[in-house]
């Protein structure tokens, strides 16, 4: 085993023969023999290097100090440098600091030629230029670290140092711009001249330090200096924050008349700046121009990928998804190549339209440019086809995405169990939940929330309850909006209980109740009309802390509004102004709207102009609230003259006020004013709604125009609105009151063949069509008799086949034998 010699003062011995020494016996031969000669240090330095022992390395090294030597020999800066290749920073870092505070020099004696080299340089401050730059290009300097290292090399900074500083302000002004402002400060104070990239940095840190006039004033003195009469990449600094302030108007300005009077010509990544400060302004078609003038003006600045994905995100966002199209199509058409970020862009955009066709377009494109689609791609494409009603083509892109090798996300399968569970389908949903969590998927807490939603739609408390249980089982904990789910579909006949258990699971989870939560349950309690117990519930959420918001005190307004508790809706308006909480168009509607349903259309109208003179502005609904009150009270003239107003303010009347116009026509006796009203509807490409429709078929069939009422009927399937049941009894009720039976027997034919489930009204209203068949003579037609029998085997509607006339009884016994 190899042991030290003493006469030459270093080892010959391996690192595993330094390894048995115990640290005592090291610690004292070493102490013993290191304080005999300068030399003798350096070689056991060197040594100590090469064995990758660094840190005894810097026992030795500290010794030499000591000695108070002013030059150190060419090998102990190679072993500076052997550290490096170690990657000992931490020793090395502390070996520049040393040589810095000592301000040795390396000898130059040991040189080629033994004369002073004109390179000679202060070797701490060099090497510790080169440590900077270094640890700032492996992400690795603190904010602290930085600091530290800035007081180091300051003092013996030269302008080659400039690069190492401007590294350290940028660590600093990541975290603290104020601070690397005063950094410069003290620059300015030395011999040291800032570079165009320290001014640069400068201007960012002044602008992240919320102070524009800094930037803009820096800006000015880079000028002054002559920096390449402030470059594009200073400016480049200034158009961020700019833009970030939500002042893109200043941006523009400066790229296109202040840039060029200073002989600065704005780049591509200028306009970029811009582009995406217009966008983010909701100004995209100002953008859109801006790309135009860069692509007409010519030159070297051309919008580039980036130029037209930034334009085209912000077109679509403000749903401008035919232009965006259009900027697509320009783009391919120049010879830019969209990556793969675009076209999931554009096909994001063309599905939330349901214009699946072009979106298709743009797929098989990606295609023929040998672009593979990504499970981004696929989940555009599935929601779009989902959303648009084209269950068939989701699984055609299913197929698709199997044989391409693409997996679906959470966010696929999100979409799909959410467009299950809207659709009455919480079984289907719950299978591709198993499934995921089989596949090794882990569901979260948005996955949990889209099955609970589709369980309370079908009032599965049950199942609600066990699924909470298995989130909190794998690891999830509901938060809040899982319990504001749940507490919503809570049964109305056990519903304070219900509550109150799921308020108690809730803090055994640790999880206590929020503004939110009491919220679900008060409005859950006024809507059922319990509103004592609504104000305990109000009582107690304020007794816990919590501050109730407009939201809660517009519901108990409304809920007292219901009752005709007026006193209590005094009392509430009262501490909500009390609480510092100001009513808004919510709460001055549903007042209006009470008050009108009470007739008392006067002081709504009263409401309505207290809500002006405050500053309150109306919305659509608000109008239509007063509307609606002066038809109950037969005031039309009045309802014209706030149709009138509410032009003039620039509200353009939608599908909910066509509706309440109609409705009051008619119920004033007034068909053909409706009729008018809804054929300037379809004018003005407003389209009905299925209330709509219902509307106008009662009004028509209830005046005795069945002839108009078909044909709303039919126009009503050509453009696509799904007729509900509802519509349907409107019709034949009206038909029945109006002596058309063979038009009922024909529509309850139609009810029939579309598989609607009946219900014991409408087998009573076919009794009464039966009935006028027999008192008139009439001989009942195979397709009735077919009907009959269909209606025999419906399982649901047995019970009420006892409601025909017996004449018919032996169809119904044909049915179900």
């Amino acid at each position: 085993m190899g042991r030290p010699r003493s006469d030459e003062g270093c080892y010959n011995a391996g690192a595993n023969d330094i390894s048995v020494f115990s640290w005592s016996y090291r610690r004292k031969s070493l102490l013993l023999s290191w304080n005999t000669n300068r030399c003798f240090n350096f070689k056991k330095h060197y040594y100590f290097v090469r064995l990758a022992f660094h840190n005894f390395a810097m026992i030795p090294f500290k010794d030499i100090l000591c000695l108070q030597c002013d030059l150190i020999p060419g090998s102990i800066m190679g072993s500076i440098d052997t550290m490096r290749d170690y990657k000992a920073t931490k020793n090395k870092i502390c070996f520049s600091t040393n040589l810095v505070t000592k301000e040795i020099l390396p000898d130059p004696r040991l040189r080629p030629g033994g004369a002073m080299s004109r390179r000679a340089v202060p070797a701490g401050r060099r090497i510790l230029e080169q440590n900077i730059k270094a640890r700032y290009r492996a992400g690795n300097i603190g904010t602290e670290d930085a600091l530290h290292l800035f007081d180091e090399l300051l003092p013996v900074a030269r302008p080659s140092s400039v690069p190492a500083i401007n590294c350290l302000l940028i660590v600093v002004g990541r975290d603290c711009p104020a601070l690397a402002v005063s950094l410069f400060n003290r620059i300015a104070r030395t011999k040291v001249a800032p570079q165009n990239i320290t001014y640069g940095i400068l201007v960012d840190c002044c602008c992240l330090a919320g102070r524009l006039d800094l930037g803009f004033a820096a800006m000015g003195h880079i000028i002054k200096m002559g920096f390449a009469a402030g470059s594009v990449i200073s400016f480049s600094h200034l158009l961020r924050a700019v833009c970030a302030e939500k002042k893109t108007s200043y941006g523009m300005d400066i790229v296109l008349r202040i840039m060029p009077e200073l002989n600065c010509t704005p780049d591509v990544y200028s306009y970029s700046i811009l582009f995406k400060g217009l966008c983010n302004e909701k100004r995209s078609q100002e953008a859109l121009e801006l790309i135009h003038v860069m692509v007409e003006h010519g030159g070297s600045c051309q919008p580039n990928l980036v130029s037209y994905s930034t334009v085209i995100d912000g077109l679509l966002k403000e749903g401008e998804v035919g232009k965006a199209y259009s900027l697509f199509c320009e783009m391919v058409h120049r010879g830019i190549s969209p990556d793969i970020v675009t076209y999931n862009s554009i096909i994001s955009g063309m599905c939330k339209v349901h214009a699946m066709d072009k979106a298709e377009k743009v797929l098989q494109q990606m295609f023929d440019r040998e672009i593979l689609p990504d499970t981004t791609t696929y989940t555009s494409l599935i929601h779009g086809y989902y959303s648009s009603g084209q269950c068939k083509e989701v699984e055609r892109v299913f197929e698709h995405m199997s044989i391409n090798g693409v997996q679906p996300n959470m966010i696929t399968y999100n979409i799909q169990m959410d467009y299950l569970c809207k659709s009455g389908r919480c079984a289907e949903a719950r299978k591709i939940f198993d499934s995921m969590v089989s596949l090794g998927q882990k569901p979260s807490v948005t996955t949990y929330s889209i099955l609970l939603h589709g369980y309370a739609m079908e009032k599965s408390f049950h199942d609600m309850h066990c699924l909470i249980d298995l989130m909190v089982e794998n690891g999830i904990s509901p938060d809040h909006y899982v319990y504001n789910i749940l507490i919503s579909a809570c049964p109305k006949e056990e519903m304070f209980g219900e509550v109150m258990h799921i308020f108690t699971k809730m803090r055994q989870q640790g999880l206590n109740p929020n503004v939110a939560n009491y919220g679900a349950v008060i409005n859950l309690l006024s809507s059922a009309g319990k509103m004592d117990d609504a104000m305990c519930q109000f009582n107690q959420m304020i007794t816990e802390g919590l501050a109730p918001d407009i939201v809660i005190f517009n519901t108990l307004i409304s809920g007292f509004c219901t009752c005709g508790k007026w006193e209590k809706v005094h009392e509430l308006f009262s501490e909500m102004l009390n609480r510092g909480i100001y009513p808004d168009i919510v709460s001055f509607t549903i007042l209006m709207d009470r008050l009108c349903k009470s007739g008392r259309v006067i002081e709504a109208q009263d409401m309505f102009d207290l809500m002006v003179r405050i500053g309150v502005k109306p919305n659509i609904h608000t109008y239509g609230t007063l509307m609606h009150g002066y038809f109950f009270v037969r005031k039309v003239d009045e309802v014209r003259k706030l149709l009138g107003n509410m032009l003039s303010t620039g509200l353009k009347p939608d599908v909910f006020t066509y509706t309440i116009l109609i409705d009051g026509y008619f119920k004033n006796g007034m068909i053909d004013d409706a009729s008018a009203v809804f054929t300037e509807m379809l004018e003005k490409k407003v389209e009905p709604s299925v209330i709509t429709y219902r509307t106008m078929l009662y009004g028509l069939l209830n005046s005795g125009r069945t002839v108009a009422a078909t044909k709303l009927y039919l126009r009503m399937i050509d453009s696509g609105i799904h007729v509900d049941i509802a519509a349907y009894n409107i019709i034949l009720r009206g038909l029945c009151k109006n002596n058309c039976v063979d038009g009922a027997l024909r529509m309850f034919q139609h009810l029939s063949s579309t598989n609607y489930p009946l219900e014991k009204g409408e087998v009573h209203r076919v009794g009464s069509y039966l009935s006028k068949i027999y008192e008139r003579s009439f001989t009942l037609e195979a397709s009735t008799a077919d009907l009959l029998t269909a209606l025999a085997s419906g399982v649901k509607c047995q019970q009420y086949q006892r409601f025909l006339p017996e004449k018919y009884h032996s169809y119904l016994e044909q049915g179900t034998d």
